[in-house]
């Protein structure tokens, strides 16, 4: 029977991990799994979760199943923290195995829509939104966010692409921090895309990965905020990973502002998903989330943690521009500077990119993204000379 199985796509940044492993060389490097490590490249556990995670050994009291939508304290503090007075009773919300289960659970809701609808995606984004929207069996359509060559945003061409998408449509986008090429809208282009959206009839679904990493967390809420505050339908999903240092132990929420005579019936329907798919969801990393944000002094600990892992991106990046500058004397990387978060894509064409990796033993995700916050000094150094070798090869 199982010979009938088809080959299934595979995600390029989990294969890229596997193509790292079988590299035999010594001074390989693999800049393709999304996860902050520090100066020594590690990823360490965080003061304040582990704090928390004493506190919830002295205090748990049992182990038995939550709703199905997890922990309501949860997520009302979580809601409260991320969309700020916007947030009320208007909002279906749903605990979640990070932020990849947020967005299948939403994927399948709208997949199931007895009206069809187009989600429509930036082009290029995270690499598992069409996996997640293909298995969902929901519509989806694409228009352009990013030129790699040009390192720039195409935003106008974003803007012309969505005239297509009709009222009742869905526009997923990312915060800040933007997965893969670590551009994100200006304050006048978020707010003028806000009011294209809003003129068509469009529904804004924004994905949250990396707050606290652009500027603050607080700042970095920004986004979220105005997208709640301004329509009345909206959906917002994240995964806490990034910004407390969980990834294993996978904390997410979904949440879904809804019309008042909407709600009890979109409770229903996130509740049916849920439990015909991942079902209840794990507690432990959001019980550690809920202990640090109820707690004024872990919180504050734990805001300080996330500071220095910002500013120490941030440093990674203005030495990848400087160390480019002094080494060749060239700018052709001075747009990493200019960007957020963990990731960035390399000006590479697909020859140059199988280059980097053939000879150089530097491994990235297909498309050319990397994660800057594993590089280390050194690294920086064998990254830069090994991209003008492979940009000047004739």
């Amino acid at each position: 029977m199982f010979e009938q199985v088809e080959d299934y796509p595979v995600d390029p940044i989990m294969i890229g991990a596997d193509y790292f492993a079988a590299d035999p060389r010594k001074d390989k490097l693999n800049l393709t799994v999304g996860i902050y490590q520090d100066e020594h490249g590690q990823t360490p556990v965080l003061e304040a979760v582990k704090l928390a995670e004493q506190k919830l050994v002295e205090t748990q009291t049992s182990k038995s199943y939550l709703a199905l939508t997890g922990d309501a304290d949860y997520c009302g503090m979580l809601g409260h923290e991320i969309m700020g007075d916007a947030f009320d009773n208007g909002w279906v919300s749903a605990q979640t195995a990070g932020g990849a289960v947020a967005l299948r659970v939403m994927a399948d809701l709208l997949a199931q829509m007895p009206k069809p609808l187009t989600v429509w995606l930036q082009t290029p984004t995270y690499g598992n939104y069409i996996p997640i929207l293909t298995a969902a069996h929901a519509r989806f359509a694409q228009v352009p966010y990013y030129d790699r060559l040009k390192a720039q945003i195409t935003f106008d061409q974003m803007l012309d692409g969505l005239k297509a998408a009709q009222a009742g449509d869905v526009f997923l986008m990312q915060g800040v921090c933007h997965n893969p090429t670590g551009a994100d809208m200006t304050v006048e282009q978020f707010d003028a895309l806000l009011d294209l959206l809003e003129a068509r009839g469009i529904v804004p679904w924004i994905d949250l990965a990396y707050l606290g990493f652009a500027q603050s967390w607080d700042a970095d809420c920004a986004m979220a905020r105005k997208i709640a505050g301004r329509f009345p339908e909206c959906i917002v999903c994240i995964t806490l990973s990034k910004s407390f240092g969980i990834y294993r132990d996978r904390a997410g929420a979904l949440f879904v502002k809804t019309r008042a005579g909407d709600r009890d019936r979109m409770h229903r329907a996130l509740s049916a998903i849920v439990r015909s798919g991942a079902s209840h969801a794990p507690d432990h990393g959001p019980s550690v989330v809920r202990t640090i944000l109820q707690d004024d002094s872990i919180k504050r600990l734990w805001l300080d943690d996330l500071d220095r892992m910002r500013a120490r991106v941030a440093g990674v990046r203005q030495q990848i521009v400087e160390t480019e500058r002094t080494l060749l004397g060239t700018n052709q990387l001075a747009y990493i500077g200019k960007q957020s978060g963990m990731f960035s894509l390399l000006p590479l064409t697909d020859a140059q990119e199988t280059a980097l990796t053939r000879d150089h033993g530097i491994h990235v995700v297909k498309g050319g993204r990397v994660n800057v916050a594993r590089l280390g000094a050194d690294d920086i150094t064998k990254l830069i000379i090994a991209i003008s070798d492979v940009t000047s090869a004739k």
